[in-house]
């Protein structure tokens, strides 16, 4: 690894940071897609170097491909429009695929994709699912295409894997849990759907990128590996957590009432069934999961700042 270099989209972001941060202390060297003088900073503070572009700099992205021994491939199209429909982001990605693989082909080197464990349904009995298990009938969105694309590419010569993220990434204050914990604090309220029994997986963001950097280390070309934790937390619990540590209520809707006032997608996310196995991770990559767990973080850890920083002050 010593003097390798990353090429990486997302190198700035939530996960993509910390698989910075890791990489670098392992001798790697980084360079980070940059689409900002903000990113730009943010990536220097971590050590890595940058260059200037975005998704749709495919000559950037293809020459960069090229350069490095390693592609991360993090950057998701939606996060930069929330209103494009998911075949957009699927166009999208596919064609920022086209133009990494275009600069690796026939090199035999590492391209990592990102995708999540919600690609598969739930057992039918409520165990875990593995990366081999049915896919999702109704998904929430179509990014088992994204994944699907990519992973076609080791036809050209290049180690293509797949790590598939748990719904939710948590940890450091950030992700999923403070935009809920946000919500909530702006309703006054939090709410889980019907009874709130459902079980999720969860993986730590720094679990998660330890991971990324074992993958390229013992990763089988062509395969997906569940990135998970936890398979067992309900949603009542992560709700009735959040709720604890923002002195706020915390109570049960119809899922009727809450694709009213959630809208559709997000009443659909806290109220699927996916507990996903990391065995194949473990077994193949030698990852162990070691930070604090959901529950934990959320009470003990890392989110009791931004509970703080949530509640309104007292009248």
């Amino acid at each position: 690894m010593a003097n390798q270099t990353i090429f990486m989209t997302g190198a700035n972001g939530y996960i993509g940071s910390r698989i910075t941060e890791f990489a670098i202390a392992e001798g790697y060297n980084v360079v980070g897609l940059s689409r900002s003088e903000t990113s730009d900073q943010k990536l220097k503070s971590l050590g890595a170097s940058f260059v200037r572009g975005d998704l749709f700099s495919y000559d950037v992205l293809r020459e960069q491909s090229a350069k490095a021994d390693i592609v991360i491939h993090l950057a998701d199209a939606l996060a930069q429009n929330m209103d494009q429909p998911y075949s957009k982001v699927v166009e999208i990605d596919n064609k920022v695929v086209d133009a990494i693989t275009d600069g690796l082909k026939g090199s035999n080197k590492t391209f990592l994709v990102t995708s999540g464990t919600l690609v598969t349904g739930a057992d039918p009995n409520h165990g875990e699912t593995n990366e081999t298990s049915p896919l999702w009938s109704e998904p929430l969105n179509d990014r088992i295409g994204c994944e699907t694309y990519a992973l076609k590419q080791a036809s050209k010569g290049i180690r293509v894997i797949a790590l598939r993220l748990a719904p939710y990434v948590y940890g450091r204050g950030g992700s999923g849990v403070r935009l809920f914990m946000s919500f909530g604090a702006q309703a006054g309220e939090l709410a889980y759907v019907d009874d709130g029994s459902v079980k999720t997986t969860t993986v730590h963001v720094d679990d998660a990128a330890r991971a990324y950097l074992l993958a390229i280390k013992k990763g089988r070309a062509g395969e997906a590996y569940n990135l998970s934790y936890e398979t067992d937390v309900s949603a009542k619990e992560l709700y009735e957590a959040m709720g604890k540590v923002l002195d706020l209520p915390v109570k049960s809707r119809p899922a009727a009432d809450a694709k009213a006032t959630m809208g559709e997608f997000l009443a659909r996310f806290i109220s699927t069934e996916n507990r996903a196995s990391n065995a194949k991770a473990k077994a193949e990559l030698g990852w162990e999961p070691r930070e604090k767990k959901i529950i934990d973080d959320i009470l003990n850890g890392s989110y009791v700042e931004v509970a703080k920083s949530l509640k309104k002050p007292a009248a």
